[in-house]
């Protein structure tokens, strides 16, 4: 089962048994902002597309990212 313990600007997500140090924050090119939300479902040595949402990035080992919306 995969874990996440979210601690100030970091995140620590425990994925296939193994802690994964990735940020918390991160921002694309066009200046767009995401936070970290989830550990991506693996299936068959994958990762199935399905479970992601329109606002959503994956990146490796698996974490998912959505975007933030302004208020």
């Amino acid at each position: 089962m995969e874990t996440v313990n979210k601690i100030e600007e970091k995140v620590l997500a425990v994925i296939k048994g193994k802690p994964v140090e990735a940020d918390r924050f991160i921002t694309n090119r066009q200046g767009e902002k995401f936070e970290f939300d989830r550990v991506a479902a693996n299936t068959r040595g994958g990762f199935c597309l399905d479970q992601m949402r329109e606002d959503e990035v994956i990146l490796s080992p698996g974490l998912i990212y959505r975007e933030m919306k302004a208020v």
